[in-house]
């Protein structure tokens, strides 16, 4: 009896392990792509930029970023809310905003803005205005997707990027103090910078000199922990939610062929210039996705492309390296699983923006990608999944 167990056991457990063995496979050989699954047309003559999406009422949130205009539309492309709230009228929440609005559950919509918290009825009625208790940072924000402002018990997360101040892109006490997120309080009314570059990163371990640009953060929230990616250094970077910010795990992200910004000799840095290198490879947005993590992203130049980039001299020259280079570095989507860890890069249709999409009901929200070759009178928003081939 005790003979006839321990075969059975045996073959339990060799089963167990060719079972284990088949799904290690399946997950190597399973292949993702994205599908487009719906669209929505708005017709309006205007560069808009893509703010949030509320499925179940059916509601689209769009800033026309040269006219200061919120609007809001349904599924069908009706306008239904044209907001002009820029100027300094009572209820005006000012001429910048700090982040994309959003849909709240009854159609309200809440902002934050120089001016402060703001909440408004779908009428564009104001409900509520909560000022800033103290002069908050003079943050670089910018109204549209990849600038989502994200929440968390209470508190709101978005990106935080501040102008020069005391110290310059020549010195390291401009990279010591540099932080990346902002972390706004809408109870107490207060706006708190948080989060340092690491120690250990391209910004403050190479001794060269970075543009903002290529410090941009992409951010998200999974459970109690903040993802953060700084730009053109390819880590995702976790850090524990709460007051302490504590890093918990730092991830070199798998991107193939990437070529991180070599920023500048500081000697020759000019501390007044504001650059931007188009060489440096860089991550646009970072979400989450029911069980990946996903990235939009560019390689950034070969070494041969980055020396001829950085020999241009004119206008001239410019445009006939952009002809020669045409296509050649189109912007890609990763998937990681929540660890981080590689799952695939996927191509990313030319239909849609690179850097503007939103995660809505277990669904993909991306904006139609602006076309630089004639005017169109209207957007697109695209609803697209991850599926298996």
């Amino acid at each position: 009896m005790k003979h006839s167990l321990n075969i059975a056991f045996l073959s339990f457990a060799i089963f167990s392990l060719f079972l284990i063995s088949c799904e290690k496979e399946k997950a190597a050989t399973t292949k993702l792509s994205l599908a487009i699954t719906d669209s929505i047309r708005i017709d309006y003559l205007g560069l808009l930029d893509f703010m949030d999406i509320q499925p179940k009422s059916e509601r689209i949130l769009f800033h026309d970023r040269q006219r200061g205009i919120i609007l809001m539309t349904d599924f069908k492309g009706n306008l239904l809310l044209r907001m002009e709230k820029g100027g300094d009228q009572k209820d005006s929440y000012g001429g910048f905003l700090y982040s994309a609005a959003k849909i709240k559950d009854r159609e309200d919509i809440s902002l934050v803005s120089q001016n402060g918290f703001f909440e408004y009825d779908a009428n564009g009625n104001l409900i509520s205005h909560r000022a800033f208790s103290k002069d908050p940072p003079l943050l670089a924000g910018r109204a549209a997707a990849d600038t989502e402002l994200m929440e968390h018990k209470g508190l709101f997360y978005q990106k935080g990027l501040v102008a020069w101040g005391k110290y310059n892109k020549t010195e390291d006490e401009y990279y010591n103090q540099f932080q990346l997120l902002v972390k706004f309080d809408p109870e107490k009314g207060t706006a708190e910078r948080i989060i340092n570059l690491e120690e250990d990163s391209p910004f403050r371990s190479t001794g060269r000199a970075y543009e903002i640009s290529e410090m941009n953060p992409s951010l998200t929230i999974l459970g109690d922990q903040l993802l953060v990616i700084a730009g053109t250094d390819p880590y995702l970077n976790f850090y524990d939610i709460d007051s302490s910010h504590q890093l918990l795990n730092r991830k070199r992200i798998a991107y193939p062929n990437y070529h991180m910004g070599e920023g500048a000799d500081r000697s020759k840095a000019d501390p007044k210039a504001i650059a931007f290198d188009e060489s440096a490879g860089r991550t646009y947005t970072l979400k989450v996705y029911k069980d990946y993590l996903i990235t939009s992203f560019s390689t950034g130049y070969e070494p041969a492309d980055r020396e001829a980039y950085k020999a241009i001299k004119n206008r001239e020259d410019y445009s006939d390296f952009k002809n020669k280079i045409k296509n050649k570095y189109q912007p890609a989507l990763f998937l990681m699983n929540h660890q981080g860890e590689a799952l695939q890069s996927l191509a990313l249709p030319d239909k849609l923006d690179h850097r503007q999409f939103l995660v809505r009901n277990g669904s993909l929200w991306w904006l139609s990608k602006f076309n630089t070759d004639k005017e169109e009178d209207f957007v697109k928003i695209y609803k697209v999944e991850i599926i298996e081939k």
